[in-house]
């Protein structure tokens, strides 16, 4: 697919929804392998739904069909439309990191994919900007020296944590976390 495909693509669904009122599904095709594909359907697909073009959505790509429900789920999670579970707020890899944010956040994303609740996670590699990303979700972690990292709930300062055990504990917090939010919404329901 050529980017003037892609164009032409949600051109086209713009001028159909001016013209019919009926449900559309959205979906570009031919977009590509994972990385290419995800881009170019969170750049068509997201662009509608932005502009409040769409009803339901198909992510097409070359790669696992769960992939495809994933991306689908993070286009619709990015855009505030659906959220469910983990959104992870992480930064670039630079020198300020303390520790590798990289597979910390690969290593925490497939760890908490069968959380559905949705809650924030911030992974900030440095003291620099990680104190203001982690204050603004429910569970932050900071990077810090000598291998100890600062962990935030609810945007506030709370404990630290060492490298090693810091996976596995921030994974038992995100678990935590969920079951409370859980129970106060059955509560509230009741």
């Amino acid at each position: 697919m050529k980017a003037s495909d892609l164009f032409l693509a949600v051109a086209a669904y713009q001028q159909l929804a001016e013209v019919v009122d009926c449900p559309l599904h959205l979906g570009i095709t031919e977009a590509g392998g994972f990385v290419g594909g995800t881009v170019k359907s969170a750049i068509g697909i997201g662009s509608l739904l932005w502009y409040g073009i769409g009803d339901t959505i198909r992510v097409s790509l070359s790669a696992e069909p769960e992939e495809e429900v994933r991306v689908g789920f993070e286009i619709l999670k990015a855009l505030g439309i659906r959220n469910r579970g983990v959104r992870v707020v992480s930064c670039p890899s630079c020198a300020r990191q303390g520790f590798d944010v990289i597979r910390t956040v690969q290593a925490l994303e497939e760890r908490l994919q069968h959380i559905r609740t949705p809650m924030s996670l911030s992974v900030l590699g440095c003291v620099v900007n990680g104190p203001g990303e982690a204050r603004e979700t429910d569970i932050g972690i900071t990077g810090g020296g000598n291998g100890k990292h600062m962990v935030y709930l609810s945007g506030v300062t709370d404990h630290h944590v060492q490298d090693a055990d810091m996976i596995e504990h921030i994974v038992k917090l995100v678990e935590a976390k969920a079951a409370e939010i859980e129970a106060a919404d059955q509560a509230q329901a009741a």
